[in-house]
């Protein structure tokens, strides 16, 4: 059987549907190798000596050499304290070496359990690797840490950061900072036991950077956002678990993102993509999630600001973002519902204050408005056990108490629709800026191409499961007048009634990093999911 504690490629996946599997895997229970064929798979991420074949080794390659990923240290290599033991505090070392470092650097973190007792910045640098000996083989513990961030990175080109844990950062797990080309991979970031409002809000955390790449990945326990991308551009997320966190995976004021091959399981809401107002890039789009995982995201929210409103229950939670496609995903028991969609008028309805409250984001086009979504082709199971959340609970009462039907399993709001087919939020036009109207941002009424639709989605309960679960719904709680919720619903039959209708598809996401192409018009094209 797979080692529960590692991401494997080509056997993870389906292992971790599995309940018993996803109960234990916590860093916390692993050890030893988390290795199964060693392959790293990556064209282009490989060091000096190649890429390493099965069990660790190539022939040529020391396997002391290479982490249980199958990432071959060049021989040039820097290593940090290698003699280091067990619950030693490698912290002046690390600072030493990580200060300054030449382009083109790989730095090696030792093998064993450390002591880290405050940040480690990294300032711009091109062409770095920062990798430890695995996952589960180089542990860095920041619990008595001076700083927010574990390990910032500020700057930089074609940053590698890989095969190594961060355990109980104070704020934020890795965090890097106005980069362009950042692959992470192989790297584990853990906040141990319930998930709690004290503990750190970030786990993998690029921000305002390109050309991202996450992938087999572990993020458990996040106040905030277990693996979040916000305001970024050319962003692939994949093959990663994201496990307990109030969110997690979140996408936040970013273009050109997909989402795909992951497993989401136990957070609050499973994966989010998020446009809020007042950030320096104002808005986002162009973001695919398909062929993920989203399994029983039932954890209470102990989150503070944006993601604070997200009912507990939650698959996907696409909130005031437009230009996204979800697709071929598996939802299964989460409590709330499956997917929902909703406008930024849902957390705040006071119509006539947006031009005083957010009207200088709204220039730069930050929109409260969700356009052009497109649900197809998605399979959901157990949807709707024990919907709550306080953003919700009039919809709920709604649903449950008033027409006696379960929480619909997709839940689009339309208020944000309704009032600009109304006319009432048409005067907002005058606010937008010349180069948000040349992408399209504006109040008018909704045309074709700005519908959210659900089409060809599946009930996948089985027969026990309809017993319980006997209509898996599609709901409107705004159709036609922006006053007064009407909580309309159609039984996801295919092609139902409601929301029927397509949207043309969306293109990939294509991340460049050290001249290669990553992505389903890259690395990933022949692969199930980028067929879909």
């Amino acid at each position: 059987m797979i080692n529960n504690c590692i991401i494997d490629k080509k056997h993870w996946k389906k292992s971790l549907v599995f309940s018993a599997i996803l109960a234990s895997m916590t860093l916390a229970g692993c050890g030893g190798d988390d290795g199964v064929n060693g392959a790293n798979g990556i064209d282009g991420i490989n060091g000096a000596a190649g890429t390493v074949g099965a069990d660790g080794a190539d022939g040529t390659t020391d396997a002391s050499m290479v982490t249980s990923s199958g990432f071959a240290f060049p021989a040039d290599a820097i290593f940090v304290q290698p003699y280091a033991v067990d619950g030693e505090d490698i912290t002046d070392e690390l600072v030493l070496a990580l200060f300054e470092v030449p382009a083109g650097s790989t730095v090696v973190l030792p093998q064993g359990n450390f002591i880290v007792s405050e940040t480690i910045a990294i300032a711009a640098t091109e062409n770095f690797t920062l990798t430890g000996y695995g996952i589960n083989e180089t542990i860095l513990d920041f619990t008595d840490s001076t700083g927010d961030d574990a390990i910032r990175f500020e700057g930089g080109v074609d940053i590698s950061i890989r095969d190594f844990s961060v355990l109980e950062a104070n704020k934020n797990g890795i965090k890097v900072v106005s980069a362009n080309g950042v692959y992470i991979a192989y790297t584990g970031t853990v906040w141990n036991g319930a998930l709690e409002e004290n503990n750190g809000a970030y786990g993998l955390y690029p921000l305002q950077s390109q050309n991202v790449i996450i992938e087999h990945n572990y993020a458990y326990g996040s106040a905030d956002a277990g693996i979040y991308v916000g305001q970024s551009n050319n962003i692939v997320i994949r093959d990663n678990v994201a496990k307990n966190n109030v969110a997690g995976i979140e996408i936040e004021n970013s273009t050109m993102a997909d989402v795909y091959d992951n497993v989401a399981i136990g957070n609050t809401g499973g994966i989010l993509a998020f446009d809020l107002p007042g950030l320096t890039q104002a808005y986002g789009g162009n973001i695919r999630i398909f062929h993920n995982d989203v399994i029983a995201n039932n954890a209470e929210n102990v989150g503070s600001g944006a993601v604070g409103i997200v009912p507990p229950g939650t698959g996907t939670l696409i909130f005031s973002v437009s230009d996204v496609e979800i697709y071929n995903n598996k939802f299964t028991n989460n409590e709330t519902s499956s997917i929902e969609v909703a406008s930024y008028f849902l957390a705040n309805d006071d119509v006539a204050s947006y031009p005083t409250t957010y009207g200088a984001t709204m220039a730069n086009g930050w929109s409260p408005l969700t356009k052009n979504i497109n649900i197809h082709d998605n399979s959901i199971s157990r949807s709707g056990a024990n919907p709550r959340g306080d953003l919700i609970t009039d919809i709920v009462a709604g649903y449950t108490l008033m027409l006696g039907q379960t929480m619909p399993a997709i839940l689009y709001g339309g208020i944000g629709e309704s009032l600009a087919n109304s006319g009432f939020i048409g005067g907002f036009n005058a606010i937008v800026g010349t180069d948000a109207l040349a992408d399209g941002v504006n109040y008018d009424p909704y045309t074709a191409q700005d519908l959210v639709c659900a089409s060809d989605n599946i009930d996948s309960n089985s027969a026990a499961s309809s017993l319980e679960f006997a209509d898996v719904n599609i709901g409107v709680v705004f159709t036609t007048d922006p006053t007064t919720p009407t909580l309309d619903f159609d039984k996801v039959q295919g092609n139902s009634n409601l929301l029927n209708c397509t949207q043309p598809r969306l293109s990939p996401a294509v991340v460049t990093f050290r001249g290669k192409k990553y992505g389903c018009n890259g690395d990933d094209i022949a692969t199930l999911a980028c067929a879909l």
